[in-house]
């Protein structure tokens, strides 16, 4: 009987805890909270939720430093 106690009370906290994160995370069911989920989708459905777009002329230049370069050797043109 007490090896089944080892088995039972854990199985039994599990549940328990297992019910709870249910019913606390399950979703609203009520008139008011579709209508409220429906206006959530809608405004980020909206042209005024569309994100920014930075073209690439507005973008700051980025100048990473470095060594120097070696000069150039001249041209043998001519």
């Amino acid at each position: 009987m007490k090896i089944l106690l080892y088995i039972l009370i854990p199985a039994l906290v599990v549940t328990v805890v297992a019910v709870a994160s249910w019913y606390r995370n399950r979703q609203p069911t009520s008139l008011e909270a579709g209508l409220d989920s429906f206006r959530r989708e809608m405004k980020a459905l909206s042209p005024e939720a569309a994100p920014k777009i930075r073209r690439r002329d507005d973008a700051p230049t980025v100048v990473r430093p470095g060594p120097p370069r070696p000069p150039r050797p001249p041209d043998s043109e001519g």
